[in-house]
């Protein structure tokens, strides 16, 4: 249906660090669509006073060691983060939603295969009660129905992890993954806010950097990346399919919804609704 004949809801988790998700899913949501957010706990990032209790998020290691740690991509424990999943989509429940989304790249590609990915929406649909969906799952859905074939991957992650886990996992979905390169600054992180400060004329530059002309689709990982701003320009100036996170979330969640109307300006996917 182009319409929906009533109002539908999408509740979404979101790292506790993360503050591009929401506005990406508010901008870009038809007005029949509402969106609701729970935070997963990740670590005092914040300005609130740490506790013994919470100081294991923050990881103590070098951005060395961390290169070549799945869990620790941004300096803090992915695996303490998913321990709140179920509790979010537990509380998201409560409204009603008829959606959930877990809105979080590297939350479930850091163990390197789908199986893991797809046990965090099974994990969320038993504490909830209520279809779910990942960020993975639905890039992957997304280049399906695109008809991407191969890859270049570029996001705001280490090439450890971007080459010895994210890409193991999207050759697995059948994919053949040409590059897959992260954004030099991130080799040397381990502050997960630093991602959102990348600008996105910088996102477009990186990306068009290190695409391999051989590629049909460029993959923008990282739902902290202000990559849904970049998705149009990086199209038109690449003659390539760009595939970013928050827009294939996006593009999923309203297809599990019934919404078939195109959506402008930020890329071919979700011009593809109808």
């Amino acid at each position: 249906m182009a319409n929906l004949t009533s109002a539908r809801r999408i509740g979404a988790l979101v790292p506790a660090t993360n503050p591009v998700v929401e506005p990406d899913f508010y901008r870009v949501m038809p007005s029949e669509v509402t969106v609701h957010f729970e935070r997963m706990w990740n670590g005092t990032w914040g300005s609130q006073p740490e506790t013994s209790t919470e100081s294991g998020h923050r990881i103590s290691m070098s951005s060395a060691e961390a290169n070549e740690v799945e869990w620790a991509l941004f300096g803090f424990d992915i695996g303490k983060m998913n321990e709140d999943v179920a509790r979010g989509a537990s509380a998201l429940s409560n409204i009603g939603p008829d959606v959930l989304v877990y809105a979080c790249t590297s939350g479930t590609w850091h163990k390197g295969y789908m199986a893991y990915d797809q046990s965090i929406a099974q994990l969320m649909e038993e504490a909830s009660g209520v279809e779910s969906i990942t960020a993975v799952g639905s890039c992957i859905a997304a280049m399906k129905h695109m008809g991407s074939r191969k890859l270049s991957i570029a996001g705001p992650y280490r090439n450890y992890h971007l080459r010895n886990r994210l890409k193991p996992l999207m050759e697995e979905a059948g994919f053949e993954v040409l590059s897959a390169d992260g954004a030099p600054w991130m080799e040397d992180s381990m502050n997960p806010r630093e991602i959102d400060m990348d600008p996105p004329q910088a996102i477009v530059d990186f990306a068009a950097e290190v695409a391999q002309d051989d590629a049909d689709t460029i993959f923008l990982p990282g739902t902290a990346w202000r990559a849904l701003d970049a998705a149009e320009e990086l199209e038109q100036k690449l003659g390539k399919t760009v595939i970013t996170v928050n827009q294939a979330t996006i593009w999923l969640a309203l297809r599990r919804l019934g919404w078939t109307k195109p959506i402008d300006g930020y890329g071919s996917l979700l011009r593809s609704l109808d």
